[in-house]
């Protein structure tokens, strides 16, 4: 077994079933999957668990060879008798669990929802995120990829719509301080085209592919651009809620683990950054956390 270690209305965005964010009703879904299969988001996968009550999926994404950075609560809940990690290209089981010692389990706002696993297959043939560590996500517009449920903003995230890969944007509007949250959040809010009051904070117009993350995507990867290339800042962590029903419909926000905030953690558990790019702006295993 694997048995991870930790030290308005939420919803994890692990899922039942891997599928992939929710969309703008007025725009194509094929426009979302075109832009997460882009080759810059190679580096985002799917981390597929089973335990003994079935099958839990999540989303993550490769920082060097050997290890992915994803969700905490992935591995909270039954414990995991096996995971696979795959991307278009490649696939791996894992071997080894650390958990982000500032992670409390179930407790979503406190932030430090991270995790680092190892691979047993090293992936060398897919680029590797490079790691945002600067301190300017406020306001930047964000690429979010993940496998995550889907459906649009008029009717949230629906049952049955498995497997697909997609990516959206959505602009950084507040740090989780603004809500009484942790400051090292990340929050966007899904803007209704039809409707500004659906609008939390920012600007109410939405990006020409506004999304929304659903079940599946937790762990994925929220990118923003920073000098000429991509960098990895985010980290989807759940879904909140101002009318208490946070089922990815407009007027939800879309919670993201600050990547900036974790990065001497990050590099205390992986090799130094000579071996990953950062940009300024099995079964029987054990988990554990590292401080």
């Amino acid at each position: 077994m694997i048995h991870p270690r930790t030290a308005g209305v939420l919803l994890c965005v692990c899922g039942a079933g891997a599928h992939a964010g929710v969309i703008r009703h007025d725009v194509a879904d094929q426009l979302y999957k075109d832009y997460g299969n882009q080759s810059q988001f190679d580096a985002v996968g799917r981390l597929i668990m089973t335990t003994a009550i079935g099958t839990r999926n999540c989303s993550a994404t490769i920082i060097n060879d050997e290890w992915i950075l994803t969700a905490a609560h992935c591995f909270d809940g039954a414990p995991i008798s096996s995971a696979l990690f795959a991307t278009g290209t490649s696939f791996s089981s894992i071997g080894e669990i650390v958990i982000n010692p500032n992670w409390q389990q179930g407790n979503f706002t406190g932030g430090g929802d991270l995790a680092l696993v190892r691979l047993v297959n090293p992936i060398s043939n897919v680029p590797h995120a490079q790691l945002y560590t600067g301190s300017n996500e406020l306001g930047a517009i964000g690429s979010s990829i993940g496998y995550g449920a889907t459906g649009t903003g008029l009717t949230g995230d629906l049952p049955n719509t498995l497997g697909i890969k997609r990516g959206g944007t959505n602009s950084i509007d507040i740090f989780g301080s603004d809500r009484g949250w942790n400051a090292d959040i990340l929050v966007a809010d899904f803007d209704n085209p039809d409707n500004p009051g659906d609008s939390l904070f920012g600007s109410a117009l939405p990006t020409d592919l506004e999304i929304q993350v659903a079940p599946g995507d937790s762990g994925g990867a929220l990118f923003i651009e920073s000098n000429g290339g991509w960098a990895l800042a985010g980290v989807t962590s759940f879904i909140a809620s101002a009318d208490g029903s946070p089922d990815a419909d407009y007027g939800d926000m879309s919670s993201y683990t600050r990547v900036s905030a974790y990065s001497d953690w990050i590099y205390s558990v992986i090799p130094s950054p000579s071996s990953v790019l950062v940009l300024g702006f099995g079964i029987g295993l054990s988990a554990r956390r590292r401080r």
